[in-house]
């Protein structure tokens, strides 16, 4: 009897989404790390996806790896094939009212610190199960490509042809702080007498917070940088200096508006944060998740960040003047 519908013996899913992260890292024990998956199993996909392609993929014998050229064609087309998968997937479960089994967002950590049980918290009606994933910079675009999260909350610029339907969240306002005994000295002379603790320079965070440092007159490299921005702003509040930082990041926890002193900077020197799906993929979800996380923002900036800091709520409002139009301030 005929079909219209070939059958064949393809490789799995998983075997395919190991690969790809291997192809983005030219590591295993990164793509094993980007997949969520230990290491043993990432080495296994790439032994049975091999096998069952019968050609090899990746030179082993090299550091970092290096694709065969049969294996530099499948990275290249695979991130097209995935995403047209997820797309139908999408589509019917959107289509037939289904609701998701889960979803998975990357986000930096002073957004999931900050706010990140609250979303979750309310994100019930967007799958049966929301996994917030943080802490993988500089490796979340990596993981984003290689499809192991299904939103990005990222910061522009980001490259075109690999991030699409970008949604603005909200505009988060840079500020700098020192340690609160100079709460009466000039910005002049605050940057003159202490050193700079920075944001390291492996992220679009700390290169912009280093942008706006140089805007500043700061010449001199900074004395201490740290991967980990409640570190940054640690280091401030024990009095080793000063830093640029963000008012998201000060509500991490309630403990970091201690002994510092916040100055706001200008209104040029924010970081809008981007809720970003591949091309047609979770469109409408995309869209609801972001009206949810900006539900939520409202929220807190009206209410118990407000009593942490109203310095600090009100450049947030001022900055995110349509989020809050019809609330105004608590």
């Amino acid at each position: 009897m005929s079909t219209a519908v070939e059958f064949r013996d393809l490789p799995e899913i998983a075997l395919l989404q190991s690969f790809g992260a291997i192809a983005e890292t030219r590591s295993v024990t990164k793509a094993a790390i980007l997949s969520g998956r230990s290491q043993p199993v990432v080495s296994q996909h790439l032994q049975r996806l091999e096998t069952k392609l019968g050609m090899r993929l990746v030179e082993r014998s090299k550091r970092p790896l290096m694709l065969t050229p049969e294996g530099e064609t499948l990275a290249e087309q695979l991130p097209e094939i995935l995403g047209k998968l997820g797309s139908v997937v999408d589509g019917l479960q959107s289509q037939f009212g289904a609701q998701l089994q889960r979803i998975r967002i990357a986000m930096p950590d002073s957004m999931s610190c900050s706010m990140g049980a609250e979303f979750v918290s309310q994100a019930g009606g967007l799958a049966d199960s929301v996994e917030l994933c943080a802490g993988i910079v500089p490796w979340e675009q990596d993981v984003f490509r290689a499809l192991q999260i299904d939103f990005l909350v990222d910061s522009p610029p980001y490259d075109p042809k690999e991030f699409y339907h970008p949604r603005e969240i909200f505009t988060d306002p840079y500020v700098l702080i020192c340690p609160a005994d100079y709460a009466e000295d000039s910005t002049e002379d605050v940057l003159a007498k202490l050193p700079q603790v920075a944001h390291a320079q492996t992220t679009k965070f700390g290169q912009r917070a280093t942008s706006i440092a140089r805007a500043l007159g700061v010449k001199q490299n900074p004395k201490y940088n740290f991967d980990s921005s409640q570190s940054v702003i640690r280091f401030v509040q024990i009095g080793y200096g000063w830093a640029i930082t963000s008012a998201l990041c000060l509500y991490q926890s309630p403990t970091l508006f201690k002994d510092i002193h916040i100055r706001k900077l200008t209104e040029e020197d924010i970081r809008i944060l981007m809720l970003v799906s591949r091309a047609d993929v979770l469109e409408e979800l995309s869209h609801t998740t972001v009206g949810l996380m900006r539900d939520v923002y409202r929220q807190l900036v009206d209410g118990p960040w407000n009593g942490l800091s109203a310095q600090c709520t009100d450049m947030m409002r001022a900055a995110n003047p349509t989020i809050f139009a019809e609330t105004g301030p608590s």
